[in-house]
């Protein structure tokens, strides 16, 4: 055999070793890497979720694009004045032309269940197909009524909500009704937040602790801006997460805001700055001095405090 044979040889055999060894060095490169990326990697938030052994019952919401809606308080016409005034077994009066406040002739009894307050309510003042029950504050003793818009409550704005308040055998005595008008859609539908994502926001500002359950995932509206002076305010697409069957979250499902819901403080706050306008209804009006004493008795001071604001 030539010499220009042999070494050719040599180059062909050491060529193949060298791809040989090639192949096999990057299959161990991979095989670190994807060792490093697996061990690297961020747990999913169900996985986090589970890891505490925190439920979710339920996260199932119908709406999955939504548009902020800008939204104004309501002055009652003279037809809804009437409807309002000619509501039987009770004295409505008109403040301001944005507030209603009613007696009842006689105490009325309420039932226990949910789906019955809300048919109860209907019978009682105008616009109810508008309101949805929200609540029974025990600390207070008032019923919580919230406002719909698009068929989805806005939860906590005081121009938007009835208040009713029982007696000491629990039966509806008075009610406040504030009302706001028609909402205008803002700009074009955005995509809304998973809602596993909203309560990773919860499990990440530590709202969400071991053995916790999500009983309840809805939908409604939260205020984005406000005003102290009723003029046009803003309001988000809300989840409204329900944990343990006791604390309520809203989270707005396109930026990922948190706010905690507090019905005490709320209806706290709400006759706190509505008591100036109590005090305008007729003097002629002979159940107004009592009003006003029931309604003071139902604040409570200590939960008079500011919002806090959780963001990401």
């Amino acid at each position: 055999m030539q010499w220009s044979q042999i070494k050719t040889l040599f180059i062909l055999c050491f060529l193949i070793l060298n791809i040989y060894l090639f192949i096999e060095f990057m299959d161990k490169q991979n095989r670190v890497d994807s060792f490093d990326q697996a061990s690297t990697e961020e747990p999913t938030i169900e996985e986090m979720l589970k890891q505490e052994n925190i439920k979710v019952s339920d996260k199932h919401v119908d709406v999955t694009k939504d548009t902020y809606i800008n939204v104004a308080p309501k002055k009652f016409t003279d037809v809804d004045i009437k409807k309002a005034t000619d509501l039987k077994g009770q004295d409505v009066q008109l403040i301001n032309k944005t507030l209603l406040v009613s007696r009842f002739d006689s105490p009325v009894p309420i039932p226990q269940d949910k789906t019955s307050m809300n048919e109860l309510i209907r019978s009682y003042t105008a616009f109810a197909n508008d309101y949805v029950f929200y609540g029974w504050d025990k600390k207070t003793n008032v019923l919580l009524f919230f406002q719909q818009k698009k068929d989805r409550p806005i939860y906590f704005n005081r121009y938007g909500t009835i208040l009713v308040f029982l007696n000491k055998d629990n039966e509806m005595v008075y009610y406040m009704q504030t009302m706001l008008g028609d909402a205008k859609e803002q700009g074009e539908p955005s995509k809304l937040l998973n809602p596993i994502k909203a309560i990773g926001y919860l499990y990440n500002q530590n709202e969400l602790v071991s053995e916790d359950n999500v009983t309840s995932v809805d939908n409604g509206y939260y205020t984005r801006i406000g005003s102290e002076t009723g003029s046009n305010q803003v309001f988000a697409p809300t989840y409204k997460i329900e944990v343990n069957k006791e604390r309520n979250y809203f989270v707005n499902a396109v930026e990922g805001y948190v706010n905690a819901g507090d019905d005490t403080k709320f209806i706290s706050d709400t006759i706190k700055s509505n008591l100036s306008n109590f005090k305008q209804m007729n003097k002629d009006v002979d159940w107004k001095d009592d009003f006003i004493k029931m309604v003071e008795e139902s604040i409570i001071e200590d939960s008079i405090t500011e919002d806090i604001r959780i963001e990401e």
